[in-house]
């Protein structure tokens, strides 16, 4: 009996520590977890901030007053905007091609149709707000408006 009691004692502490084990590798990983999606976040955040930058410097520019400061603060704006679409693109995100194209309910949501002897049925005929993807992830579809 007594060496029942000892083998028990010994497979209990045996359990425990498994049970402990499998406790720190969870806490592990969620702790692991969270670091990779905060890393994550400051690597594509990190250029945006350059781009938030511009734009505090055109802001600052019209802000002025100074009517000599329209056609550079244009420039600039369309500078920060390539500056952008750049990042994205870097990142990975595409905008979705939609005018001319037939209308792909996976893609594109439609906000309208409108009657257009111009344009083949369920062709689309104008975007009312730019869909993207992320690699092959849709990230927002399309919104378009669709000839009948």
């Amino acid at each position: 009996m007594a060496e029942l009691r000892d083998e028990l004692d010994r497979v209990n502490a045996k359990w425990l520590r498994a049970l402990a084990d499998l406790d720190n590798y969870r806490k592990r990983v969620a702790r692991d977890r969270a670091c990779w999606n905060d890393d994550a976040r400051a690597e594509f955040v990190l250029p945006l901030l350059d781009v938030l930058d511009d734009f505090e410097r055109a802001v600052s520019c019209e802000a002025t007053g100074d009517p000599g400061c329209e056609r550079p603060f244009r420039e600039g704006v369309e500078m920060i905007f390539r500056r952008l679409v750049e990042t994205l693109e870097a990142q990975g995100v595409r905008p979705i091609p939609t005018k001319g194209r037939e209308f792909d309910p996976a893609v594109h949501e439609a906000v309208a149709q409108v009657e257009s002897p111009d344009h083949a049925s369920n062709e689309i005929v104008e975007e009312v707000r730019k869909g993207y993807r992320l690699g092959e992830r849709l990230l927002r579809p399309s919104r378009v408006v669709v000839a009948a």
